[in-house]
């Protein structure tokens, strides 16, 4: 009886410690896409400067294959993606690749208010 005693205090420990233990459970995915993105890109305006060229900020870029992302001013872009009819094709450290028709466009991230380490 003794045996059968101990075995059940000791289950009864080793459970409750488990539990403590165990991660807590999400309440979000950290990589879920903003909500930001399910807006219609084609209603938003259009990068061109003032001289009519496409110029968007490329704000980051996350390189994992064919799961590569960029976050162009503010909208997220995986590969294949179309954006004022130009296709990321591309994503490497600080610069995606955009295709339109036969023209590559080669956008690079700014990297001047990185602090220099000394």
């Amino acid at each position: 009886m003794m045996h059968v005693v101990r075995l059940v205090v000791m289950v009864s420990v080793t459970l409750t410690c488990a539990s403590a233990v165990a991660a807590p459970t999400l309440r979000h995915d950290p990589f879920s896409r903003p909500v930001l993105e399910m807006l219609s890109r084609s209603n938003a305006a259009p990068r061109l400067s003032a001289n009519g060229e496409w110029n968007p900020k490329l704000i980051a870029v996350m390189v994992a294959g064919k799961q590569s992302m960029v976050n162009l001013d503010g909208t997220l872009l995986k590969l294949g993606d179309v954006i004022d009819g130009r296709r990321l094709v591309d994503v490497r450290d600080h610069t995606a690749v955009f295709r339109k028709g036969k023209k590559r466009i080669v956008l690079k991230m700014d990297t001047s208010s990185t602090l220099d380490r000394e």
